[in-house]
């Protein structure tokens, strides 16, 4: 789930013995008329990560941690806890140092999804963030980034498949902190706060309330909706309407009015995706019992910004959760530990049915859509997500 991070030690002792390490090739910046050293500064660069000394003794690592992984060439499969506790291990070898040393100036933190369509596709379908519209770069006509940049972070979703030409339909979603204040709700400072899995399920309901904020629209059949629904509707859908909105009161009226109709008439992208998201976020920190290797002399025995993490006598296996894994509300993130055995949902009704309401939705429209297609099969025009075939199957529905 972690991603790009700008990390920093200030100790000028710790910046000679790296200078000194063998591992590293560090190059000075040189003025091409003189020939003499600009600032004193030198850079090196290993699997991703490029690593700065200034003259004041701060040293300043820059890079993917998922990139490292993969030996700098790509960041576009799943990069477990298990995976970024090696991989921050590996890094704090190489550099001789602990994670409790090195303090967090920026963190990027998201996940790869697989869709049944094309990423780029979706991201036709977004119309704004916060109402603001999106900024766009392209990869060397591979597909496409949208990104909004705020005061304290930028949100990115872009097209993985086309970046890297993958045969599978990956989109990344992205949240890449500018300034750490945006996190102080969540205390991450250090590298060793990257270990807690507290604190990642944390920064995994920031990406998930992000996504919230982002207005998806869907290409609907007007025919059926009322003139009112249509005229909403049609102003919806050109992402003009919402910039030329003004006043906030308007703009949340309307909003709340649009997704309605999306909702009562659309096949639930937005919905989807996002638990789509939500999942594996839940997929990457499963493994949340894999804690660092006590011999490992550089990540043994670490403090975060709140407390201690140890490795527990009797570890659960890596593929069943801790039995005393604290629950929480999967639509909210309420903690429910009082509530009954079994409860998935916090005592709000809204949680319960914005579960529910999508699946009879669907479910509705699954039914609507059979009776109502003529002019070919109904397999032949819909094409469902992984948790609509499994809604299918308990309609007992056959989909070829």
């Amino acid at each position: 789930m972690i991603d790009f991070v700008k990390v920093r030690i200030n100790d000028k002792g710790f910046a000679e013995r790296l200078r000194q390490n063998p591992n590293f090739d560090f190059m000075g910046k040189i003025n091409p008329d003189t020939g003499e050293q600009k600032d004193g500064s030198r850079a090196a660069e290993f699997k991703n990560l490029k690593i700065g000394l200034y003259p004041s003794g701060m040293v300043e690592v820059t890079g993917s941690l998922h990139k490292f992984a993969n030996d700098g060439a790509h960041n576009y499969d799943s990069f477990t806890y298990q995976r970024l506790v090696q991989t921050i291990g590996d890094i704090m070898t190489l550099l001789e140092t602990s994670p409790d040393r090195v303090s967090l100036h920026n963190v990027e933190f998201g996940v790869n999804i697989l869709l049944d369509t094309s990423p780029s596709r979706f991201l036709d379908n977004i119309l704004n963030y916060r109402f603001k519209l999106p900024e766009m770069r392209t990869f060397g006509g591979k597909g496409y980034l949208m990104q909004w940049i705020k005061q304290n972070y930028i949100v990115k979703l872009y097209d993985k498949k086309r970046q890297y030409t993958l045969n599978t339909n990956v989109l990344r979603f992205e949240v890449k902190t500018m300034a750490m204040v945006h996190l102080a709700e969540v205390e991450v400072r250090t590298l060793a706060d990257l270990l807690d899995v507290s604190k990642l399920r944390l920064l995994g309901v920031k990406l998930c309330e992000t996504y919230r904020g982002l207005l998806i629209g869907e290409k609907l059949n007007t025919g059926q909706m009322s003139r009112s629904e249509r005229r909403v509707y049609e102003q919806g859908m050109n992402p003009n309407f919402w910039r030329d909105l003004t006043d906030r009161k308007q703009r949340n009226y309307y909003r709340e009015r649009f997704e309605q109709i999306i909702k009562k008439y659309g096949l639930g992208v937005r919905e989807t995706v996002g638990q789509l998201i939500a999942d594996k976020v839940g997929e990457l920190l499963k493994t949340s019992d894999v804690l660092p290797d006590s011999k490992n002399k550089n990540l043994g025995h670490f403090t975060t910004s709140s407390k201690v993490v140890k490795r527990p006598i009797n570890p659960t296996p890596a593929n069943t959760p801790p039995s005393t894994l604290q629950r929480h509300c999967k639509v909210c993130g309420t903690p429910i530990e009082h509530r009954r055995k079994g409860a998935v949902f916090c005592h709000k009704k809204q949680c319960r049915n914005s579960d529910s309401n999508p699946r009879n939705n669907f479910k509705r429209r699954v039914f609507h859509s059979i009776n109502q297609t003529k002019l070919f099969e109904f397999r032949e025009v819909f094409k469902p997500t992984p948790q609509q075939r499994e809604i299918m199957v308990q309609l007992n529905l056959k989909f070829g």
